[in-house]
C-alpha cells in the first residue's frame, strides 16, 4: 500500500496534533507489511511554534498548494489513499485522484469558538469543516465521546466514523536517575515539591482553576507550590491571563522539551488536569507512565480515557479539585493505587496498535472504492 500523510503538523512540536502524526507515521512503517509511507507538504519556513503563528501568505500558499499541486503529487506517487492527521488539512476530496482519510480529533473549535475565533471567523470555520466532514470518505476519532459529538454535530453516516485510540510513546517512563532529575529541575527552576498543571493560557486548559484550586489548598499547606506549563497560548501571557488572581507560589515554566517532559512528571507529586474540554488528551496518560498520580476533569473524553486510574473531580468546583489534591499528598495508601491503577492502564494504549487499527481502516476504505 502507498499511503500518503499530510506533514504540516509536524513542523509544530508543541501540538497534540505533532505527536500523533508523529507517532503515526513512524508506527505504519514498522508494520509488517512494508507499505510505503510518504509525507505531503509544501517546502516552507513556519515562524511560530503554532497554527495560530502562520501567516496569512503562508496560509494562502498552503491552500493552492493543497488545490493544484497535492493532487498531481499524489497521482505522480501512485498514492492509494491520502490521510490528513488534521481538521482543515484536506482540500476538497473530489480534486484528490484517491480515497481520503481526515483524523478528527475533536470539535473544541465548533464547541468552544468563542474562545477562539470573532464570530464570522467561527461562522466560516464551522461551515468549511461540516463541508469537509460531509465530503472525506472516512474520518477517525480518537475517543467514543468524539466520535458521539461530531456526529451529534454534523448528522453525518455513523457508519463512517471509527474510533481509534492514540498511545503513549515509549518515552514516558519514570525516571529515577538522580542527574537526570537533578539536570531538569535547574533547567525549569522547578521547587523541590510541586503540583503539575500543563496547559498555560489557552483558555479549555481552565489554569484559571487550577490556580484557585491551589491558593485554597495552600490556606492549610505550605510545603508544595504549582508549577504550570506550555507556551503562551495566541502570545497571551500569564501576568495577563491570570490578572487579578493571586499567583503565590505559582511558577510558570514555559515549554518544556519533549526530551524532558518524563522527568518533569516523575518530579511532580501529582498531575493537575482540569480541562474543560478534550478529545483525547494525552497529559494524564504520559503521567501515569510515569507512575505520577492524576486528578482529572470528569468532563468530556476524558473519564472514558482515564477509566478508575484517576481522581475525577469536577473542574469548576475548586473545593473539589483542593480536596482531591490533598488526599493524594496526605494518604500514601491513596497515592500508591492510583499509582498502580494508572501504571496499568498507560499500558493498555500503544500507538503500534492505533497504527495497525488505523490501517485496517485505509483497507477497508480502498475496497470500497475498488
Amino acid at each position: 500500500m502507498r499511503i500518503g500523510i499530510e506533514g504540516l503538523p509536524l513542523f509544530f512540536h508543541r501540538t497534540g496534533t505533532f505527536t500523533y502524526t508523529h507517532e503515526l507515521v513512524q508506527n505504519l512503517r514498522r508494520l509488517p507489511p512494508g507499505d510505503t509511507v510518504m509525507l505531503f507538504g509544501r517546502n516552507q519556513r513556519m515562524a511560530g511554534s503554532s497554527y495560530h503563528d502562520i501567516s496569512y501568505p503562508e496560509r494562502f500558499a498552503n491552500y493552492f498548494y493543497k488545490k493544484y499541486r497535492l493532487p498531481c503529487e499524489l497521482l505522480n506517487r501512485q498514492v492509494d489513499i491520502y490521510h490528513s492527521p488534521r481538521d482543515m488539512g484536506l482540500p476538497k476530496p473530489s480534486l484528490l485522484p484517491c480515497p481520503t482519510v481526515m483524523t478528527l480529533h475533536d470539535i473544541i473549535l465548533v464547541r468552544m469558538a468563542s474562545d477562539y475565533y470573532t464570530p464570522s471567523r467561527a461562522r466560516l470555520y464551522e461551515r468549511r469543516l461540516l463541508q469537509r466532514v460531509r465530503q472525506v470518505d472516512h474520518i477517525i476519532t480518537a475517543s467514543e465521546f468524539s466520535r458521539r459529538d461530531a456526529l451529534d454535530w454534523s448528522g453525518i453516516d455513523p457508519g463512517k466514523v471509527s474510533v481509534v485510540y492514540n498511545g503513549v510513546s515509549s518515552m514516558f517512563q519514570p525516571v529515577t536517575a538522580v542527574e537526570e532529575l537533578t539536570r531538569v529541575s535547574s533547567r525549569y527552576d522547578l521547587p523541590k515539591r510541586f503540583i503539575l498543571c500543563v496547559g498555560a493560557t489557552e483558555p479549555r486548559k481552565n489554569v484559571r482553576m487550577a490556580i484557585e484550586a491551589f491558593q485554597r489548598l495552600r490556606q492549610g499547606r505550605s510545603d508544595v507550590r504549582l508549577v504550570v506549563t506550555g507556551g503562551d497560548y495566541c502570545r497571551l501571557d500569564p501576568s495577563t491571563a491570570f490578572a487579578g488572581q493571586s499567583l503565590d507560589d505559582v511558577h510558570f515554566a514555559g515549554y518544556i522539551a519533549d526530551c524532558d517532559m518524563a522527568a518533569v512528571y516523575s518530579l511532580a507529586e501529582v498531575l493537575l488536569f482540569p480541562s474543560l474540554y478534550e478529545g483525547f488528551g494525552l497529559p494524564p496518560l504520559e503521567a501515569m507512565a510515569c507512575r505520577t498520580p492524576v486528578v482529572a476533569s470528569n468532563l468530556t473524553s476524558i473519564p472514558e480515557v482515564v477509566s478508575d486510574a484517576a481522581m475525577l473531580v469536577n473542574p469548576l468546583n475548586t473545593g473539589e479539585i483542593a480536596a482531591a489534591l490533598e488526599m493524594i499528598l496526605s494518604s500514601g495508601e491513596i497515592r500508591r493505587d492510583l499509582i498502580d491503577r494508572g501504571s496499568a492502564r498507560a499500558a493498555q494504549f500503544s500507538w503500534y496498535r492505533s497504527a495497525e487499527q488505523t490501517r485496517e481502516i485505509y483497507e477497508k476504505v480502498i475496497a470500497g472504492h475498488a
